[in-house]
């Protein structure tokens, strides 16, 4: 076989079988939707990948919080799991909305494939670029399986005296935002009885519930000093229900 011949055999196994990058990546994109969370039916697991800014880590508390949450609300017979790495500070004084989408793209190892379900999670080192003087958000969910959490701020507004716990705080914006990729409130997960916020986008009317407005900024602060995590209320588990969830 001549030099040539093996060059050319080469390219060929590389192109065909070697690692390509995904230029595809769309956050946005709909082949996942709030059914394939909740029901069991085509993914069997999820695999929640958490990147977060070096010394940004969410406490263990928060991450054991969020899968006893996921794994009360989906029905996953192979589980729900989760990997943590850390990522290097992208070294802003603010993110916006494409900045955030552009760190997943940079850091995100993990698609669904097969029976496995994957949602990412990034834990960033400053505040939201529509944070104002009054309100600042804690997180947001901006993708079909896509979350960001602003945990500079959750970390500036938690441990305090006057302030609730990290655990607390971090457990209820990560819950929250979960609540909006499952399809709460209206927004992918049908409303088996009207309780939608329609002045607030997609949130619950009941300000006991994780879905209301305030839970995902510091205007919730004062509300969860007592140390007790919201939870969803019948509303909103009823509509879960009837998505393919438990």
């Amino acid at each position: 076989m001549n030099y040539l011949r093996i060059i050319i055999l080469l390219v060929i196994f590389n192109v065909t079988f070697g690692c390509k990058k995904d230029n595809s990546f769309k956050p946005n994109s709909g082949y996942i939707e709030p059914i394939d969370f909740l029901s069991g039916k085509k993914y069997k697991m999820l695999v929640v990948e958490i990147s977060y800014v070096q010394g940004y880590m969410p406490t263990q508390e928060t991450v054991n919080n969020m899968v006893t949450f996921l794994s009360a609300r989906l029905n996953k017979p192979k589980g729900v799991k989760v990997t943590m790495k850390s990522i290097p500070s992208p070294r802003k004084s603010s993110f916006s909305h494409s900045d955030v989408v552009y760190l997943e793209k940079m850091h995100r190892k993990h698609f669904p494939l097969g029976d496995i379900l994957t949602a990412h999670i990034l834990f960033l080192d400053a505040g939201y670029i529509q944070d104002t003087d009054n309100t600042k958000y804690l997180g947001m969910a901006y993708g079909k399986t896509s979350i960001a959490i602003f945990q500079k701020t959750v970390s500036d507004y938690s441990g305090g005296i006057t302030q609730p716990t990290n655990e607390v705080l971090e457990t209820t914006i990560v819950n929250h935002e979960f609540g909006h990729v499952l399809g709460l409130v209206n927004n992918g997960t049908s409303m088996q009885t009207n309780h939608q916020d329609n002045d607030h986008g997609h949130h619950c009317d009941n300000d006991t519930c994780l879905m209301y407005y305030k839970m995902e900024t510091t205007d919730i602060i004062d509300n969860l000093v007592g140390g007790n995590i919201p939870e969803l209320d019948q509303n909103c588990i009823t509509d879960l229900r009837n998505n393919g969830g438990k």
